[in-house]
């Protein structure tokens, strides 16, 4: 059995206006047991945050499997199902690790906080706060006595989203795997609908020369040199994409970053590495991007026999998104306006998350959830308990519209 800190009082509800008759005591409970875990990756520790998840929803006759990292058995996925399998599927989805906790905040950040109207702990908006609110509202729909006949609900909350997305990628690439209908991941979205976010690659373009005494430079190739005259070069490429067009993201963006290089003041650099951002749209491939970068250092080399390059791509993920005329876009504006009595707001998510794994997974998915991106990763990290609130009640709505 599991004791995390539960350090919410319910009192502090009373006066507040109701949105629904949803449990807030046991809402509110479940997020601080979530935020008392310290999942902070590096280097994740989510297996024992999962097993508390497991044995919170066996309670209520979900159908349950822990997913553990083959080669860590400190990182685990939790999936967790109810319904008929053979009707469509719904996923909830969100990460169960938060980003590390650096400088001094006012209080404790594995220990929930209610200063307010916030909810102040780390990951209590990135992303514990979404996650509790999807399995309260599932937890709703059973003592409602919904019939899930018609389909099912899987709750899959995964490891490592916030460095190398293993845990999603573990269960994609797993016999467990269910091509659902649709998805929707719980990341803070302002409780706007985010149906697009942008790829990125990064590059490492090294940029090599000829090492010599700095005494002598005329006997060397000045890596530096060639290096200002590749990035000056780019400029026409960076200014080209950033014209392009979506009908919800920014356009894609080509920026160099760092540069790192030379071994001594007194040595003409052989090698300079430049690191270069690449945001992408829907449709740019990494090797269509490498290939726009390749054909610049070309003809920069047919020009000076002295320059020397070579590009390696390091971090690649995929853009995500789904189009606004779309099936779950469609579905999940209806459900929002019978929920609240107003259109909602869709826009792009400004990060990266796990939405283009399932897109390109063959599963629609958006991101919807409590509080804001911009909290997100920050000291005193907080969420709006009204926004908690108003999630499980969509969240629940939600389920009910898409498998009755």
């Amino acid at each position: 059995m599991y004791n995390p800190i539960i350090v919410v009082k319910t009192t502090l509800y009373e006066n507040k206006k109701v949105l629904s008759m949803i449990n807030k005591e046991r809402l509110f409970e479940l997020v601080s047991s979530l935020l008392s875990f310290d999942t902070s990756n590096p280097p994740g520790n989510e297996t024992i945050c999962a097993e508390f998840l497991e044995e919170y929803l066996n309670k209520y006759n979900f159908k349950t499997k822990l997913q553990v990292n083959p080669n860590n058995p400190s990182r685990a996925n939790l999936i967790a199902s109810i319904g008929n399998e053979n009707g469509k599927t719904l996923i909830y989805n969100g990460h169960l690790d938060v980003v590390p906790v650096s400088q001094d905040w006012i209080s404790n950040p594995f220990k929930a906080d209610i200063r307010g109207e916030n909810l102040y702990a780390r990951g209590a908006c990135d992303m514990k706060g979404g996650i509790a609110t999807m399995i309260e509202a599932a937890i709703e729909l059973i003592e409602s006595d919904f019939d899930f006949k018609n389909g099912q609900l899987i709750l899959l909350f995964v490891y490592d989203e916030e460095l190398h997305d293993l845990g999603v990628k573990q269960y994609i690439a797993s016999p467990d795997f269910v091509k659902a209908d649709f998805a929707v991941i719980s990341e803070p979205s302002n409780l706007d609908l985010c149906i697009a976010h942008r790829g990125v690659v990064r590059y490492i373009l090294s940029i090599f020369g000829k090492s010599c005494h700095a005494g002598v430079p005329h006997k060397g190739i000045n890596a530096i040199s060639n290096a200002s005259l590749a990035i000056e070069t780019l400029k026409p490429l960076m200014e080209k994409i950033s014209k392009q067009t979506h009908e919800v993201l920014p356009p894609s963006t080509l920026t160099p970053t760092t540069i790192h290089g030379g071994e001594k003041d007194n040595i003409v650099p052989g090698k300079i590495d430049i690191q270069i951002d690449r945001r992408t749209l829907p449709g740019e491939t990494i090797d269509f991007c490498q290939s726009q970068i390749v054909e610049i250092m070309e003809n920069i080399k047919n020009k000076n026999k002295e320059f020397e390059y070579e590009i390696k791509p390091y971090v690649h993920v995929n853009p995500g998104y789904v189009a606004k005329n779309s099936e779950i876009v469609n579905i999940f504006s209806n459900t929002f306006y019978k929920t609240f009595r107003k259109d909602v707001i869709i826009k792009d998510f400004s990060g990266c998350n796990d939405q283009n794994f399932f897109i390109d997974a063959g599963v629609p998915t958006v991101v919807f959830g409590p509080g804001s991106l911009d909290i997100a990763h920050t000291v005193n990290e907080y969420v709006p308990l009204n926004d908690l609130e108003k999630a499980t009640l969509f969240f629940k709505q939600l389920a009910k519209d898409v498998l009755s």
